[in-house]
């Protein structure tokens, strides 16, 4: 067929017939065409590349999901693609083909975690194939972003005699250095272990907190062993070691002094236990063998706080929770008692009929009466629950052989329900419990910070053109991403990003060049930094990036990434007709000086300051310089 002589709708129906004979690669031609005309038939490229996978045509899937991924970030619309291809490669087999190419979009989009996961996807798929040098490359990229990850030495140990060894000593040099962790001086911020540190605190924290202290005493001897003597400049780990009962000891070494502020007792804590050294001949406890659902708060928390809407963060909690716990059903329900919900997302297992949304309810409502304040309620039998009666058909509909509630509540108040529907009894450990508790409440807080940025959205404080957010906005959002920080006890960095000193730009290139340069550099900015950053037109020639869990080592990263990305842009050619130079920017840095304590007004005054004057030290050595300014100071400026 000639469809460069067909009508629209002639190769529309065409299309349309090679897609239903299944002849996917023939028809991908002609649905590219239609959509190019058509950008709403984008539901039909979907398809279309679902179809592909299906069929093991996985190079064809790929190529085709390059060609949408460079129309979407032309249109600014890349993290909406990210997502589209989350659902479209999550329900199918996987193609090593297809988690290359997801790889390369979380890596570009600053998305480490999902970046270091899909490598270790990528890591198992190789082994099974015994393409093991392949499988290394993954390996030590994944080593690259977190060295801490669990199960890194198992993985290196299947590589073993398997592939080149001086390209395996390489590999295995990263988890030796990452397993001594040197001593940090005191200057010194967050690394790239940062976020392990927080995860293995916060487990501690939930088994000292539900009195499970031989396990969390385990949490802290793996604390200790790889990150030596942080609690002497970690007040946060100070009073967790106080809470345990434990006192860290090294070698030749005092005790650890108090912490300043005494932190409440836990009861029924047994006298204080000194932790010694860990021997280099005992295995450490794995964190990820024992308690293993603690282990997944921080990972599924932070899927969460990547969702811009509140559909996406209830889709991902249930679909998350779900998998996880291996329930035929997760449903979330936001609403409080006595009213419809308001909002409602439901994951099921393959094979399994989507609940009506009137057994839901009749369900939903049934349990908002029979829960006791905000604890978790497990009903083992269902079908003979009184406080189900009323719910006995939706029961009955849904297959239920037991039911977990677990209360979502902002403060005191309970503003939904999250509920696990197995179809099988079950007896539900008071650990699961505790880490869904956790959960629930990480689920409220993701859906705030999105219904902060829809606020943002409708009061329309979006410049159209570039995509950023304009500078009235700064201050306001700076102030809810300190507070969420200091609630997380998570990092929080500020980026300034400027191009060029503004007044001598506009006289050398002209203002409406320099407004279409930084409009430029703004949609690829607004297109590739994560869901959960914010990017803002600061002035003429600076853009600011608010960079959510992101410590001063991930930062200095995602601005190497940033300057890749807009390498290509160049300034307005020259008068003598030669070309413009590239668009470099001048960067300064700072991250935030988090604690439990501090006023988030002060907080949000040190970073400003901190970032600006990092920024003017960056302009002053010139293009392409950055400077980040570390914390050694700030404390006393915010105290």
């Amino acid at each position: 067929m000639n469809s460069g002589q067909a009508t629209p709708a002639l190769r529309e129906t065409y299309a349309d017939c090679l897609l239903a004979a299944g002849r996917h690669a023939e028809a991908e031609p002609l649905v590219w065409q239609l959509f190019e005309a058509n950008p709403g038939r984008v539901q039909q490229v979907i398809a279309l590349i679902g179809n592909l996978l299906d069929g093991g045509q996985d190079d064809a899937a790929v190529a085709l999901a390059r060609k949408l991924e460079q129309f979407q970030r032309r249109r600014g619309e890349r993290r909406q693609f990210i997502a589209i291809m989350e659902d479209v490669t999550g329900a199918r087999k996987a193609s090593p083909q297809m988690l290359e190419f997801l790889s390369e979009l979380y890596n570009a989009s600053n998305r480490e975690n999902d970046y270091c996961q899909t490598l270790l996807k990528l890591f198992d798929l190789y082994c099974s194939t015994n393409e093991f040098a392949k499988a290394a490359e993954c390996l030590d990229r994944a080593a690259e972003v977190d060295p801490y990850e669990s199960g890194h030495l198992k993985r290196l140990d299947m590589l073993k005699g398997k592939v080149d060894e001086a390209r395996f000593k390489v590999i295995a040099a990263r988890f030796s250095s990452a397993s001594k962790a040197p001593e940090p001086a005191q200057a010194e911020g967050p690394t790239l272990g940062a976020s392990t540190l927080q995860d293995l605190m916060l487990q501690a924290e939930i088994l000292v907190q539900y009195g499970m202290r031989n396990k969390a005493v385990e949490r802290l001897q793996r604390i200790q062993e790889l990150f030596p003597r942080e609690e002497e400049r970690n007040e946060d780990l100070q009073r967790l070691y106080m809470s345990a009962g434990v006192t860290p000891r090294y070698a030749g070494s005092a005790p650890l002094p108090p912490a300043p502020v005494a932190a409440a007792p836990a009861p029924a804590l047994a006298p204080a236990t000194a932790i010694a050294p860990i021997p280099a001949a005992v295995a450490v406890p794995d964190p990820a063998t024992d308690v293993r659902a603690f282990t997944r708060v921080a990972e599924i928390s932070r899927k969460l706080y990547h969702q811009g809407t509140a559909p996406a963060v209830l889709s991902t909690a249930v679909r998350e929770i779900g998998t996880h716990w291996e329930a035929s059903r997760c449903i979330a329900a936001m609403g409080k008692a006595g009213l419809s919900a308001t909002a409602l997302e439901e994951f099921h297992v393959e094979g399994s009929k989507k609940a009506g949304s009137a057994a839901i309810a009749e369900l939903i409502a049934c349990l908002h009466k029979a829960v006791n304040g905000q604890e978790p309620l497990a009903i083992e039998d269902p079908q003979k629950a009184v406080s189900l009666q009323a719910a006995r058909k939706a029961v009955t509909e849904m297959g239920a052989g037991s039911v977990l509630a677990i209360p979502l509540s902002d403060g005191e108040e309970i503003v939904g329900m999250l509920v696990l529907i197995h179809n099988r009894p079950r007896v539900w450990q008071q650990s699961d419990m505790v880490v869904l508790k956790t959960l629930s409440e990480q689920m409220v807080i993701a859906l705030n910070n999105a219904g902060l940025r829809r606020l943002v959205k409708n009061l329309s404080v979006t410049d159209e053109k570039s995509g950023l957010l304009k500078r009235a906005s700064y201050i306001d959002l700076l102030l809810a991403e300190s507070k969420r920080a200091i609630q997380n006890a998570s990092a929080l960095s500020v980026l300034l990003l400027q191009f060029g000193r503004s007044t001598s730009m506009i006289k050398e290139y002209g203002e409406a060049e320099v407004q279409a340069v930084m409009e430029r550099a703004g949609q690829l900015f607004a297109a590739n930094i994560r869901s959960n950053d914010l990017a803002f037109r600061y002035d003429t020639t600076t853009i600011a990036i608010l960079l959510g869990e992101t410590a001063e080592k991930e930062a200095m990263q995602a601005v190497e990434k940033l300057r890749k990305i807009v390498s290509e842009l160049r300034l307005p050619a020259k008068d003598d007709g030669s070309q413009g130079p590239n668009a470099q920017f001048s960067a300064g840095l700072a991250e935030a000086v988090i604690r439990t304590e501090y006023d988030p007004v002060d907080v949000v005054t040190e970073v400003i300051n901190r970032a600006e004057h990092a920024l003017s030290q960056a302009m002053v050595q010139g293009p392409g310089k950055i400077v980040a300014l570390g914390q050694a100071l700030a404390a006393g400026a915010v105290a």
